[in-house]
């Protein structure tokens, strides 16, 4: 029974990153360890165990998961303080699929942080806005202005001179 639980916890986990703020590499966490891309497995497990407690099964078996714990987006303190103090009683199929979510949520985030870089290269390199010019802008208001008084001199003696052929009917 707490195998299934714990497998459930996992995929939990796994499926709680939508909608999870996005922590930026190299900031630190609310714990205070820097999450940071480019560090070891080592530098985390040193960087946690003196926060907490790391078991030793976890520190020797376990590293990889310790880096991707840290380094996931959808956990906080306390769930990764969880994970690494439950990691010794699970089973190894639990521990092979708590992997795979983690190595999941992060090759997926990977993924999308790609093509938002790709998508905004493409605006970037759109053709920059000309700006306007102001001083054209209102001599073209000026010419319309002009072109519509001339039109409405027009409409109006057009007008006078029907009214006039009107009144002699």
């Amino acid at each position: 029974m707490a195998d299934i639980a714990t497998t459930n916890q996992a995929a939990a986990v796994g499926g709680g990153m939508v909608g999870q703020q996005k922590t930026k590499q190299g900031t630190a966490g609310s714990d205070g360890i820097v999450i940071d891309k480019n560090k070891s497995q080592e530098q985390y497990i040193t960087e946690a165990e003196a926060k907490y407690i790391i078991p030793a099964i976890v520190r020797d078996k376990f590293p990889d998961l310790v880096k991707l714990i840290y380094e996931t987006e959808s956990m906080n303190e306390e769930e990764r303080e969880y994970w690494m103090q439950i990691m010794p009683i699970m089973s190894e199929e639990q521990i092979v699929k708590f992997r795979d979510i983690l190595v999941n949520e992060r090759d997926q985030l990977a993924k999308l942080d790609k093509e938002y870089n790709q998508e905004m290269s493409r605006i970037d390199n759109k053709a920059p806005v000309v700006p306007i010019d102001e001083t054209k802008r209102k001599e073209s208001i000026e010419k319309i202005k002009q072109a519509e008084a001339v039109q409405q001199t027009q409409e109006k003696s057009e007008e006078d001179a029907l009214l006039g052929q009107l009144k002699q009917l």
